[in-house]
């Protein structure tokens, strides 16, 4: 973790009535003078969430991350910003591999600033609420940030041989430090058993209010992306009995077939547990998700010619018009994703798009896939049950069917989830080669399917030690 990143001295505001984000009220001011009351503590809450509206964080880069390497998309017009991600171009002098690893890093280092700070605030008596559902944000969010560096620069617990392995995991930063400080990183049993126990925490405190815009993480985004986090872990019985809760107990619905398309112009709805908010003066600009994904834009990133294929062929199914077919005036022809064409109303739409970090869908697809492993838990559904539902909300007159494997589900992940950061993740989990239309067939362990560690953090902390395959002592 940088150095320069660990001490917060800068707070942001947040408001997502009036669509802004101010400094808040210094940008010289140190903490404690800062963030002395409950609403302080609100606005710098807010500016950890702000953190992560950036190139490489999800709005840009990360956003599509695992699908611009899963094989499913493709590079139309090389203008070199997505693509050293997309073909595996992340070794140490990476400015991509740097630029991920300082993004997660900083939300770390200021979460971790505040709740070292916690316990200086003032909490009036009808704060305590409020209080303690922004500790909740924040264990959450620190929770979020270690997984996501963890499936950038570790190997997947399902590919890993050796869980205990020393420096598997990632470094785990779990308190502020000093600006000399070192690290090293730990073994990746050690890195999931830290992101389950923080999204653990953080439900001891969170709200089950859904958030306004689902700009905050509460309860059920928590629940959800911890069900998200065991499944990666391969504990299918806690996956299962957390996504169940979150399908069954949560204020949240699956679109019903016409509202599909028309939802990824809007902002908090009925599936979307957790997004990070784009304001008109909040983006990633060029580098957004919506500039990648357009022929307007960089179009960096379209469907492939086989995932087109695959499903357009499947007309009955509303998610074979979530890709169209695209050209700016004759050029930089393709299929691309409609998820990212711009919120509605607003003046730049390929800069404002909410990444959706987790919706319903998806917790119905960890549901099935635990249930489907071999997960038990209390009154959970059988896995064809999860899958029956969620098809029965996306295809016209669907029949269902009565047994289902891990192939169905890893194809029903592939439609719902294009463009959402999971194809290269899903199919190196199950240990699965990546065949990739720039590249070819990049087997599931191949060392480029993990970051190499930045040289500029290596330099800072000598014993952090390198990724197999890039050169490390």
């Amino acid at each position: 973790m940088n150095r320069i990143l660990i001490i917060l001295t800068v707070v942001f505001a947040f408001s997502a009535c009036s669509d802004q984000l101010e400094q808040f009220p210094s940008s010289s001011l140190p903490l404690e003078e800062a963030v002395t009351t409950v609403p302080d503590l609100n606005n710098a809450v807010n500016g950890v969430y702000r953190t992560f509206i950036d190139q490489y964080s999800y709005p840009g880069d990360f956003g599509i991350y695992a699908d611009g390497r899963g094989g499913d998309g493709q590079i139309i017009d090389a203008v070199n910003h997505f693509q050293p991600v997309a073909r595996y171009q992340m070794h140490p002098n990476s400015g991509s591999a740097a630029g991920f690893y300082e993004i997660f890093a900083y939300a770390i280092a200021r979460a971790n600033d505040l709740l070292a700070h916690v316990d200086n605030i003032e909490v009036g008596e009808d704060e305590e609420e409020a209080f303690n559902d922004l500790i909740g944000q924040l264990y959450a969010v620190r929770a979020m940030a270690h997984f996501d560096m963890a499936r950038i620069y570790a190997q997947l617990p399902g590919v890993a041989s050796d869980l205990d392995a020393a420096n598997s995991g990632i470094v785990i930063a779990d308190e502020r430090v000093e600006v000399d400080a070192q690290f090293r990183r730990s073994t990746l049993r050690e890195t999931y058993d830290f992101i389950i126990e923080d999204f653990q925490k953080s439900l001891d405190y969170l709200s089950k209010e859904e958030a306004d815009g689902s700009g905050k993480i509460n309860y059920w985004a928590a629940k959800a992306l911890l069900s998200r986090v065991f499944l990666y872990y391969e504990d299918y019985d806690n996956a299962l009995t957390n996504a169940h809760d979150v399908i069954v107990d949560s204020p949240y619905s699956l679109f019903e077939i016409d509202e599909f398309i028309s939802s990824w112009k809007q902002q908090g709805t009925s599936e979307s547990l957790f997004e990070v908010l784009i304001t008109s003066t909040m983006s990633a600009q060029r580098n957004s998700i919506g500039y990648y994904t357009n022929p307007d834009g960089y179009a960096e990133f379209a469907a492939s010619d086989d995932f087109r294929d695959w499903l357009v062929a499947q007309s009955d199914d509303i998610r074979s018009q979530s890709i169209a077919f695209k050209s700016d005036e004759g050029s930089n022809e393709a299929y691309y994703t409609i998820k990212y064409e711009g919120r509605e109303g607003v003046a730049d739409p390929l800069y404002i798009n909410n990444p959706k970090i987790i919706r319903l869908a998806e917790v119905y697809l960890i549901a099935a896939e635990a249930a489907l492993l071999g997960g038990v838990s209390g009154e959970a559904y059988d896995a064809v049950d999860y899958y029956n539902e969620l098809r029965a909300n996306r295809i016209d007159e669907y029949a269902e069917v009565s047994d289902i494997d891990i192939d169905d589900i890893l194809d029903e992940r592939r439609r719902e989830l294009f463009g959402e950061n999971h194809r290269m993740f899903d199919l190196v989990r199950h240990q699965r080669s990546i065949i990739h239309p720039d590249i070819g067939e990049i087997p599931y362990d191949d060392h480029r399917i993990i970051s190499a560690i930045p040289q500029r953090e290596r330099d800072i902390s000598p014993d952090l030690a390198q990724n197999p395959g890039y050169g490390g002592d």
